[in-house]
């Protein structure tokens, strides 16, 4: 059990988006039994619509719809969530439609006929990239964070530690008030020189 615990998908939230009732349907029955939970949209500006009011971990479109197509969808959904994985779902094999699609944003690219195995492997692995993706780039942010931190806490050069501190205030105090053994020396010069006066007097009566 705890093995299967491990290697059992997270639960996430699929917009499916595709204006063929019968391919919605079996797409929605499908990732509800992987334990999925789904949001359907019949096309692109029903998608726009859905995607405002779900939390949507990732979306799941087909390529041609009436009103708006899967190119368009993905392009207008990208300029709001940067960051949503996006697969394209196509029974068109015209040449450049792929590119088209990647050049959307799309994260993947699907043919219809597909099987379900491959369209669960191919998404979780969307998925699981783009979350991969996500966490990179918040690790990266924190550490350009703790990088730029010390710079901003930098203190100014005068209050770097208490010993230049009060060496500041020491040499500050010295140059108000000389120091007490300065005095003392000044004190014994004035009385030598008192004295050498009367001696010189006294010589002067001899």
């Amino acid at each position: 059990m705890a093995e299967e615990s491990r290697t059992k998908p997270s639960k996430y939230t699929i917009l499916v988006v595709d204006d063929a009732e019968l391919i919605r349907n079996l797409i929605v029955t499908f990732l509800s039994k992987l334990g999925h939970s789904c949001v359907t949209a019949m096309d692109g500006v029903d998608a726009l619509d859905k995607i405002k009011g779900n939390k949507i971990d990732a979306v799941v479109t087909d390529i041609k719809m009436p009103n708006m197509d899967g190119i368009t969808l993905t392009s207008r959904i990208l300029m709001q969530y940067p960051e949503l994985p996006i697969m394209i779902m196509t029974a068109f094999e015209e040449e450049g439609t792929a590119g088209l699609a990647i050049c959307a944003g799309a994260r993947d690219f699907i043919k219809k006929p597909f099987s379900l195995n491959e369209f669960s492997v191919r998404l979780h692995k969307m998925i699981n990239d783009s979350e991969a993706q996500r966490r990179m780039k918040r690790e990266e942010d924190a550490d350009k964070d703790i990088q730029e931190l010390p710079d901003e806490l930098e203190p100014p050069k005068q209050m770097k530690g208490e010993n230049e501190v009060d060496k500041f205030i020491q040499e500050f105090m010295n140059e108000l008030e000389p120091p007490k053994q300065t005095k003392r020396k000044k004190g014994l010069d004035d009385g030598m020189r008192e004295l050498l006066d009367e001696l010189a007097e006294g010589l002067k009566k001899i």
